[in-house]
């Protein structure tokens, strides 16, 4: 297994957190069960090998876009195993897929149903035979600030204050208030956008920060995330289908491990995305 992390062009840092390439040629876990953890993040994806699917059976795209998740979900590989993604943060969600929020939360789309099956192609077509982490860089940031070239500044501009104030003061009745806007306002511009609510983006932030913490056994720091511990295993059931003192005792797999150790060697950001 190879899992190689990617620090896009300064210019996306705030709408992208990290390009990776995931290769498993050998198919050495390939048929075993792989979760993903909800993040309050997207991914935009390119596929060169043999292609994951769903545990309902549906076969990943060769372009594929998944929205915010809000709960754990199964993926089983295949031998052959290559493919490329952009990890976007919530503001970026909004300025490169505005208006599909509904359809992309807890959702797997086929890029081509957005772009057109040409420019998905296209972006396809745009990364090297090989995937050698230079050239993976240069073809996403390429693609990305093309994309973002196409978006009004003030409105990208105005997604990055949306996530930030409400995720710096962590109240949507305060951030209502330092936006100048209506909580039925910024429900609106959330559920449009991004397809949840800002309580969850919210509670995504809270339960990312807690599984970090419990990768981590820093057992205080994840329950100072909730209001009590009785919360936290009520929000990691709600979301994750397990507690934390279960998580803590399983052993993660060797793909969560792989994800980690890359983030680890760049300083990037501290995404999980594997259980």
């Amino acid at each position: 297994m190879r899992i190689v992390a990617l620090e896009p062009h300064p210019h996306l840092r705030p709408y992208v957190l990290s390009y990776r390439i995931v290769e498993d040629i050998p198919g050495e876990f390939a048929g075993t069960p792989l979760w993903t953890c909800p993040e309050p993040v997207g991914v935009l994806s390119a596929n060169f090998g043999n292609p994951s699917y769903h545990e309902s059976g549906k076969i990943h795209p060769r372009t594929g876009l998944l929205g915010v998740q809000t709960h754990a979900r199964k993926w089983l590989s295949q031998p052959e195993t290559s493919f490329v993604m952009a990890m976007l943060t919530i503001p970026g969600m909004m300025a490169l897929f505005p208006d599909i929020g509904e359809d992309s939360a807890d959702h797997l789309l086929d890029v081509a149903s957005i772009w057109g099956d040409r420019r998905a192609e296209k972006f396809w077509r745009c990364f090297p035979h090989r995937l050698q982490p230079d050239d993976v860089k240069n073809a996403l940031d390429g693609w990305l600030l093309d994309l973002f070239s196409a978006v009004p500044v003030s409105a990208a501009k105005r997604y990055l204050q949306l996530h930030q104030v409400l995720t710096s003061y962590k109240r949507i009745d305060t951030a209502c208030e330092q936006l100048g806007i209506t909580p039925r306002m910024l429900q609106r511009k959330f559920r449009r956008h991004v397809g949840i609510s800002p309580k969850q983006v919210l509670n995504l932030h809270r339960l990312q920060r807690s599984v970090r913490a419990n990768a981590a056994s820093i057992y205080r720091s994840s329950v100072q995330e909730f209001a009590d511990q009785a919360h936290e295993i009520r929000t990691w059931r709600r979301y994750l289908g397990r507690t934390p003192g279960r998580y803590r005792t399983e052993c993660r797999s060797a793909v969560a491990e792989a994800f980690a150790a890359s983030t680890r060697q760049t300083g990037l950001d501290p995404t999980i995305f594997y259980l």
